[in-house]
Order: structure tokens, then C-alpha cells, then sequence
């Protein structure tokens, strides 16, 4: 039994520390204007910035293309909301969703963690597919 009150501990914790970002990238954004341009009442922007709720998927997307965090914050805030979660981000999810036969690739990495150097392969192999794409966008109009 106390493993689930750690768990819960830690999802706790996790919407407290993605309330602090959130709120750290909205800056000078009044909480009301916010939440008016996510299409959330004030008092849920509230509890989120409160660390009480978590946003959804599509409000967690809203935020992100709202906020437009940098780099390092939106990677800390992707990993708190996949902790919260318990799923990868929804702009992730959107990609394995309109790429549905990538899934089995992905599954033959069950139990396996990447290493640092394997991560940068598979980021130079996905920006080389980016950019192969871009191209063939451009040169067919």
C-alpha cells in the first residue's frame, strides 16, 4: 500500500513543479487572459497554476503553443506532464498517431533504455526524415 501513496506523492509533486513552470513562462500574461486564450474558465487556470489539476491534453498543447516556453523549459515541462500523465506529450502522441506504423518500430525497444549516444542518432535520423520531407514539399509545390 505505501508504494501508491509514493506514487501519488510523486504526482503531486510534479503538478506542483509544472504549476511553477507555467507560471514562470506566462510572465506578464495576467492568469484571466491565459486562461481566456486556452478556452479555460478562470477558476481551472487557477487550480492548475495551483498545482491542484493538471491540464489535459489539449490544454497542456494550448499552453505550449501559447507560452512558447525555450527549449530547456518546454523539455522540463514535456517530462513533468508525462509524469502527471503518464503519457508523452500530445504533440508526441499526435506524430505516433499520424505515423501509425512507427509503432512497431518503437515496440522493439520494450525494456530497453537508449543511451545519450543513441538518442543522438535517432534525433539526427528523425531531422534527416524533417528535412528530406521539407524538400520534397518545396520542390512539389
Amino acid at each position: 500500500m505505501p508504494q501508491v501513496k509514493l506514487k501519488d506523492k510523486k504526482v503531486e509533486t510534479a503538478k506542483k513543479a509544472l504549476a511553477k513552470e507555467i507560471i514562470k513562462c506566462r510572465g506578464n500574461i495576467s492568469q484571466r487572459k491565459l486562461a481566456g486564450t486556452v478556452g479555460l474558465p478562470p477558476s481551472n487556470m487557477k487550480y492548475i497554476e495551483d498545482g491542484v489539476n493538471a491540464p489535459s491534453a489539449d490544454v497542456y498543447e494550448k499552453l505550449i503553443t501559447v507560452l512558447r516556453p525555450k527549449p530547456r523549459q518546454r523539455k522540463k515541462m514535456d517530462h513533468l506532464y508525462g509524469l502527471i500523465r503518464k503519457t508523452p506529450p500530445p504533440d508526441v502522441c499526435k506524430i505516433i498517431t499520424n505515423n501509425e506504423d512507427i509503432v512497431d518500430a518503437v515496440r522493439m525497444l520494450s525494456g530497453q533504455v537508449l543511451t545519450a549516444n543513441q538518442i543522438e542518432s535517432a534525433k539526427i535520423l528523425f531531422a534527416a526524415f524533417a528535412e528530406e520531407n521539407r524538400k520534397g514539399a518545396i520542390e512539389n509545390g
